[in-house]
């Protein structure tokens, strides 16, 4: 039974908006945003923009092989994203405690310009955070659970280029969602470190032991 246009595509646009909160999701941008804990909705909002940036690029790279090229993706390369997003949420969560209990962590992989060579950041030397929030935004779109969600309903549709456009209102969705939970999370973490900066270190506590539990039940399998 076919599908009407509108409804696919407002269907794109909703599913993009539940996907952004996905509990991976939402602890990713939260531990990634550490750095900048106490300095409000712009730089948050520039971290939620920038990996849902990343995320829809993945989503459309995929869509591009699957709805145009008439390609099929690898499971192989869905099912080493979802283990990778799990090790990417435990070493966000590491990262993130040191930050709180011990500042800057002294050592972390880094590189400062696009054709220079990667290297080990040494704390105190300028790091690229928005460019880690793209990288981690362009592994979860790559993740399986993502792309089945988003590519599920494109089956049926008539021609290639309404799944792409499903996919852009998709992508919308999810930017969408983000930029709110990115202006509720820099905006109560700024509150919260001004007037009660225990309260704000709590939190960040929380959500560092959160992001690391999932990332270890992701990497055993468990989710």
């Amino acid at each position: 039974m076919s599908t009407p246009l509108p409804l696919l595509l407002a269907t794109g646009f909703g599913l993009g908006l539940l996907h952004a909160l996905d509990p991976d999701h939402v602890l990713a941008v939260a531990n990634l945003n550490r750095a900048r804990a106490g300095s409000g909705r712009r730089a948050s909002l520039s971290f939620c923009a920038r990996w849902a940036l990343g995320h829809g690029v993945a989503l459309l790279a995929i869509g591009a092989l699957v709805l145009l090229a008439g390609m099929a993706v690898p499971a192989q390369i869905a099912e080493g994203a979802e283990y990778l997003v799990g090790w990417v949420l435990i070493v966000l969560g590491v990262g993130a405690l040191w930050s709180v209990f011990s500042g800057e962590a002294p050592i972390r992989w880094h590189r400062h310009d696009a054709n220079g060579a990667s290297h080990l950041h040494v704390a105190g030397l300028p790091a690229h955070h928005g460019r880690r929030a793209v990288a981690v935004g362009l592994l979860h779109g790559t993740a399986g659970s993502a792309s089945l969600l988003a590519l599920a309903p494109l089956a049926g549709a008539p021609d290639p280029w309404i799944g792409m456009s499903y996919l852009v209102l998709f992508g919308s969705g999810v930017l969408l969602a983000m930029m709110i939970f990115g202006n509720v999370l820099g905006g109560g973490l700024g509150l919260l470190q001004g007037r009660l900066p225990r309260l704000a270190s709590a939190l960040r506590v929380a959500l560092a032991l959160a992001a690391m539990g999932l990332g270890v039940a992701w990497v055993q399998g468990g989710w």
